[in-house]
C-alpha cells in the first residue's frame, strides 16, 4: 500500500508482461532494446531501467550480456518449467500496429491497477487447457495466490473485465457441484470459448429477463374482434 512501491510495481508487471510477449517461444529469451521497450511498454526509460532491476532482484529475468548496440538479452527465468502453463494475448494486447502495447498502458499507477494486473496474471496462469482455457478460481483462491485483499478482488475483474480483457461467469452457489459454484474467467483473445451449455444458459437467461414486449396494432385489432366474437 505504499505508493511509491506499488507503482515501482505496477512498472515492473507492465514490462514483464511486455518481456514475455517479445520473448522466444522455445527458449524464452527475449532480445531487446530501450527504444523498443519504450515504444511497447509506453514508459519512459529511466522507468524502464528501474523495473528491470525490479525484475531481476525478485527473480524473474536475467539479463545477459551482449554488444552495447544490439541491446539487451533477457532471459525468463523457468520459462520451461514443465509445471506450469499460461499463454498471454499479445496481439489483443496491442492497439493494431505492431509497436505499441497501449492497453497495457491502462495500467495506471493506482492500487486498483496493482491488483487487477496481479489477478490477471493469476488467471493467465490458471487456464485449464482441459475446459477450454477457461480458470476457476474464487476470490479466496485469488486473494491467496497474489496477495490482493479478498474485499478488493472483486474491484480488480471489474476493472479487468471494463477492459475487454477478460469475460467471467459468476458461480451458482445452489450447485451440488463444487467445481460450478466456483467462478469461471476466460482470458479474451487467446481463442478460449464458454462451453456450449453455458451459452445455452445464458441465451434462455436472457430470453427470461427479457421485458414482454408490446403488442403490435394488428394483434390488438384481433383480440378486440375475437372479444366481441363472443370467444
Amino acid at each position: 500500500d505504499v505508493e511509491a512501491l506499488s507503482n515501482e510495481s505496477i512498472a515492473a508487471l507492465r514490462l514483464y508482461l511486455v518481456l514475455c510477449c517479445r520473448a522466444d517461444y522455445v527458449t524464452g529469451i527475449a532480445p531487446v532494446t530501450y527504444p523498443q521497450l519504450t515504444l511497447l511498454a509506453k514508459m519512459s526509460r529511466a522507468v524502464i531501467a528501474r523495473s528491470f532491476n525490479r525484475l531481476e532482484q525478485e527473480g524473474l529475468i536475467e539479463r545477459q550480456a551482449q554488444a552495447t548496440k544490439s541491446g539487451t538479452s533477457v532471459r525468463i527465468v523457468d520459462w520451461n518449467d514443465e509445471y506450469t502453463w499460461g499463454k498471454i494475448p499479445k496481439r489483443h494486447l496491442h492497439d493494431g500496429g505492431s509497436g505499441r502495447m497501449l492497453l497495457l498502458a491502462e495500467f495506471n499507477y493506482c492500487k486498483a491497477s496493482l491488483d487487477a494486473l496481479k489477478v490477471f496474471i493469476a488467471i493467465l496462469s490458471h487456464r485449464d487447457k482441459s475446459r477450454a482455457g477457461i480458470a476457476r478460481l474464487s476470490y479466496d483462491a485469488l486473494s491467496k495466490i497474489t496477495g490482493v485483499p479478498r474485499y478488493r478482488v472483486a474491484d480488480a475483474i471489474t476493472k479487468l473485465y471494463d477492459m475487454n480483457i477478460i469475460s467471467f461467469r459468476q458461480g451458482d452457489f445452489r450447485d451440488l457441484n463444487p467445481m460450478d459454484r466456483t467462478n469461471r474467467y476466460l482470458v479474451r483473445g487467446l481463442g478460449s470459448y464458454w462451453p456450449q451449455e453455458d451459452a445455452e444458459q445464458a441465451a434462455f437467461a436472457a430470453d427470461v429477463s427479457a421485458a414482454p414486449k408490446k403488442p403490435s396494432k394488428k394483434e390488438l385489432s384481433a383480440d378486440i374482434d375475437f372479444v366481441k366474437a363472443g370467444g
